[in-house]
C-alpha cells in the first residue's frame, strides 16, 4: 500500500522500460505523481529581452557579484568593417562603462567612464568581496597589465599599475582554490601569444606557477573550474591555427592533455563553464571562413562529450560573455557569424518543468511503487 510522504528516485531503465528520462516520484495521499528531472540533452534558449540600453559589443567582461550580473568594457566595430575579417579596430569605439542587472532584462548604468579607461578584452571576476579587473587593450591606453578593484562598480581603485605578468589581452582569469589565476593571452604589438600561468592570493602580488606548460601559446581560449580542477579548452594563435584540445590541472602547475580529438569542431572566442555537474562549451563563430556549426556540448569528464539536441537560437559568435546566474546560463553580446556586433541577452531553459505523468507511468514502475 502506498504510504503518504515517501519520496523516491527511480531509474526508468531499471524498471525495464526506456522512457528517455528519469522521473521524480512523490507519494501523496495514495496518489503517485511524476516529474521530469533535468535532462542536459534538452537544454534550450530564450531571449531575455530584445532591447537593452547598453550598446552592441564584444570582448566585454561579465561577472556575478552581490547577486547581480555586471557587464563592462568591450568595443563596437559595426561602423568600421571593411569586409569579413577586416576591421578598423583602432577606430571603433571602446567602452569603460559598467552596467548591472538583477534579472537580465532591466539594466542600470553604474559608471560611463571608469578610471581604467576604454578598452576591450578585460577580465573581471568576483574575489574576496570585490570585483577585480585586469589587462586588456584600448586605442588610448594600449596594452595593459594593471589591476583594479571595486566594491560597487562605480568607484574603482588601482591596486597595481603594472603587475609582474606581461601586458596582454585575450587572457583568462578565474578563481581557483582561493587564488586568482591568470592564464595565456596575446600581445599583438609584440606579435607574441602566451602560455604562462600566474596566481595570486590577494590580487596584487603575483607568482608564476610554471614557466613551462605543455599546451602551446594561445589566446581567446576558455578556462573554467570543474570538479576542483582547472580546465583549458580551445583558443587560437597568430598563425591562423584554431584549437580543439582539452587540458586540465589540479594545481595550475602540472597540466595533462585530456583529449585533442573531441567530437566538436575547433573554436576560439567561445565560453566554457560548469553547470549542473557538467562541463559545458558554449557557442562557436561559424562564419564563412570557419564554417561548421554553432553548437553546445557537455561532458562529465572532458573526454566523452554530448551535443545538446537543439542548437542555440542565437547566431554563432565569438567573444561573447557567459555566466551561470540563478541556475541558468546567460550569454550576452559578441560578434556574430555575419560580422555584426550584438547586444542581445539570452538565457538557458531547462525544458524540464514539473509535469504530472500519472497517466503515462509504465505499468512496471507503477507496480514497483505500489509494492513499497
Amino acid at each position: 500500500m502506498l504510504t503518504t510522504g515517501k519520496i523516491f528516485l527511480i531509474s526508468a531503465a531499471a524498471a525495464g522500460t526506456i522512457i528517455g528520462a528519469s522521473y521524480f516520484f512523490s507519494v501523496k495521499t495514495g496518489e503517485v505523481q511524476g516529474y521530469e528531472i533535468f535532462n542536459p540533452d534538452l537544454l534550450g534558449w530564450q531571449e531575455a529581452t530584445s532591447t537593452v540600453p547598453w550598446p552592441p559589443r564584444d570582448s566585454h567582461a561579465l561577472t556575478v557579484y552581490k547577486d547581480k550580473m555586471w557587464l563592462m568594457g568591450g568595443l563596437n566595430a559595426n561602423d568600421f568593417i571593411l569586409g569579413a575579417g577586416s576591421v578598423e579596430y583602432w577606430k571603433a569605439p571602446h567602452f569603460a562603462d559598467v552596467w548591472t542587472s538583477e534579472n537580465g532584462e532591466d539594466w542600470s548604468l553604474i559608471a560611463e567612464n571608469s578610471p581604467w579607461g576604454k578598452r576591450r578584452s578585460i577580465q573581471v571576476v568576483s574575489f574576496k568581496d570585490k570585483m577585480w579587473l585586469m589587462g586588456g587593450w584600448g586605442p588610448q591606453v594600449g596594452y595593459r597589465n594593471d589591476i583594479w578593484y571595486s566594491e560597487d562598480g562605480a568607484n574603482w581603485i588601482e591596486a597595481a599599475p603594472n603587475a609582474n605578468w606581461p601586458a596582454r589581452e585575450g587572457h583568462s582569469l578565474v578563481v581557483f582554490k582561493d587564488n586568482l589565476w591568470l592564464i595565456g593571452g596575446v600581445n599583438y604589438d609584440e606579435r607574441e601569444t602566451k602560455n604562462d600561468v600566474w596566481y595570486s592570493e590577494d590580487g596584487i602580488n603575483w607568482l608564476e606557477a610554471t614557466s613551462s606548460v605543455p599546451w602551446v601559446p594561445r589566446w581567446d581560449h576558455a578556462v573554467t573550474v570543474f570538479k576542483d580542477e582547472l580546465w583549458l579548452i580551445g583558443g587560437m594563435d597568430l598563425n591562423d591555427n584554431t584549437f580543439k584540445d582539452v587540458w586540465n590541472s589540479k594545481d595550475g602547475q602540472n597540466w595533462q592533455l585530456v583529449t585533442d580529438n573531441p567530437p566538436w569542431q575547433q573554436r576560439q572566442g567561445h565560453n566554457a563553464l560548469a553547470f549542473r555537474d557538467k562541463l559545458w562549451i558554449i557557442g562557436r563563430l561559424n562564419d564563412v571562413t570557419n564554417g561548421g556549426m554553432n553548437d553546445i556540448w557537455f561532458s562529465e569528464d572532458g573526454i566523452n562529450w554530448t551535443k545538446t539536441k537543439n542548437d542555440p537560437a542565437w547566431l554563432g559568435r565569438e567573444d561573447s560573455a557567459a555566466v551561470v546566474f540563478k541556475d541558468e546560463i546567460w550569454i550576452m553580446g559578441g560578434m556574430d557569424a555575419n560580422w555584426h556586433w550584438r547586444n542581445d541577452v539570452w538565457h538557458s531553459v531547462l525544458r524540464a518543468d514539473p509535469k504530472p505523468i500519472k497517466n503515462t507511468l509504465p505499468v512496471q514502475i507503477f507496480k514497483i511503487l505500489k509494492s513499497l
